[in-house]
């Protein structure tokens, strides 16, 4: 059971994030508040208000950010974007859940259990939980605009990985009990993070899983300083990168440490003409992964054979995803365009949802999961087509570089569910620095022509 420290946590968190406005500048503020909150706060602790979602680790770190933008820093804050693409794509998340609470009205049997038909209450509810899971996007969207900002974003990120890095070191060595002895509980199963004859770290964050996708994230974060020739804390930036692929290694996730060294030897040594392909390549698996699997279009017994070259327990692993997501996948198809909705109705009695697509695509229909994967989608196909215009090199490789990590990041959305609050603030900081420069050369375009 969570001790008292744990939900103090929750509640002092807001206090602590409005400090951080009042003494830094907006994106160390937001950066440190929303990241932060994910790497420190307590994992499957809510405190539970009537009427409104659960406040956790996801959503206070959230909030915070959103009041010490507006109120604090006195920024000028859209809650919906008011123009683009991303703007419709956030109103079609914020209604289907209406629609699909209407859909679903019927009671249904999971096992032995009766689930009642959802009511207005559960989709009012979800609307609201859907609009606090975007406000990291929303405002990365808004307050990412320069290059400097970008380039600053990724550098905050390497020293929060070298930070976070001593607390892993030490789970590493001596097991994952740091949020036992804070927090008083373990969230997640033990056996699970037992690998290769050690443990997973698993620290504040849930699982050995996401742990290591922070890892990875935090390498290429680094690699792409590497190439910049930019210091972090006065390290040599090369002596980062090594240490961060070590401390990777140790993590001992398989898929994780595949994704780490693709982003080190992609963002170091491949053009940025491959870096664009690749982008382009890993978000359409992503997106079409529903349709290739519905139309057993997608190589999975293949995947499963060549995993067992290498390994028989990360093929039996990887064979087990496989099963249950397939099964999964034709219950979601009963209710394919909107969904199942929420309080277990999208899974089986005896099913494993581990991919964070299937979890959208069962609860939301394939509308939902549209829209929802979409943000990222628009951030990386407006990111390689400007990165085709811009003629400064360390910009076009900053942004190119940054496609390439939110690709692989909706690429882990496939096996696992790692997709929270840090994630999308990198996603709205793509998709708002593109449209940055987007728009000063629609401006600079204008200027010309009143000029002639």
């Amino acid at each position: 059971m969570p001790n008292l420290l744990a939900y103090t946590a929750l509640i002092i968190w807001p206090l602590i994030s409005f400090e951080l406005f009042r003494r830094l500048k907006p994106v160390p503020a937001i950066f440190f508040t929303i990241v932060g909150g994910y790497l420190l706060l307590p994992v499957k602790v809510a405190i539970d208000f009537p009427l409104i979602p659960p406040l956790d680790k996801e959503t206070i770190p959230a909030i915070g950010a959103l009041i010490g933008c507006i109120y604090i820093k006195r920024k000028n804050i859209d809650f919906i974007p008011k123009a683009g693409l991303e703007r419709w794509l956030i109103v079609v998340l914020l209604i289907s859940p209406l629609i699909t609470v209407f859909n679903n009205q019927e009671s249904v049997m999971l096992g032995d259990a009766m689930i009642p038909g959802l009511t207005i209450h559960d989709g009012l509810s979800a609307i609201i939980n859907q609009y606090l899971i975007l406000i990291p996007f929303i405002l990365g969207l808004q307050l990412i605009k320069s290059y400097d900002d970008q380039l600053l974003l990724f550098k905050l990120l390497v020293i929060a990985g070298l930070c976070y890095s001593l607390p892993i070191l030490f789970e590493i060595r001596m097991s994952p009990q740091l949020h036992t002895w804070i927090y008083g509980f373990f969230p997640h199963s033990f056996g699970q993070q037992i690998r290769f004859g050690g443990f997973r770290p698993v620290v504040f964050m849930g699982h050995g899983l996401l742990v290591s996708m922070f890892v990875a994230i935090t390498l290429g974060a680094a690699v792409l300083l590497w190439k910049a020739g930019i210091k972090t804390l006065r390290f040599q930036p090369f002596v980062v990168v090594i240490y961060f692929f070590v401390l990777l290694f140790l993590c001992k996730s398989v898929g994780a440490f595949l994704l780490g060294t693709f982003l080190l030897f992609a963002i170091k040594w491949m053009s940025i003409r491959v870096l664009q392909r690749a982008s382009i390549f890993f978000i359409a698996i992503a997106i079409f992964y529903p349709a290739l699997s519905i139309f057993d279009l997608f190589p999975h017994q293949q995947l499963v054979e060549i995993a067992g070259d290498f390994d028989e327990d990360r093929a039996q692993s990887l064979d087990f995803r496989f099963y249950h997501e397939n099964r999964l996948l034709e219950h979601a198809q009963g209710k394919l365009f909107f969904g199942w909705g929420g309080w277990g109705r999208n899974r089986l009695s005896d099913s494993v949802t581990d991919g964070y697509w299937i979890i959208v695509l069962g609860q939301y229909g394939i509308i939902g999961f549209a829209a929802l994967f979409g943000l990222a989608v628009l951030a990386v196909w407006r990111g390689v087509t400007l990165s085709r215009q811009i003629n400064d090199k360390k910009q076009q490789h900053l942004l190119v570089s940054h496609v390439l990590i939110v690709s692989i990041i909706m690429v882990d959305q496939l096996p696992n569910h790692s997709l929270y609050s840090w994630l999308w603030f990198l996603i709205g900081a793509l998709l708002g620095r593109v449209n940055c420069v987007i728009k000063e050369k629609v401006e600079n375009r204008c200027d010309t022509i009143i000029g002639s």
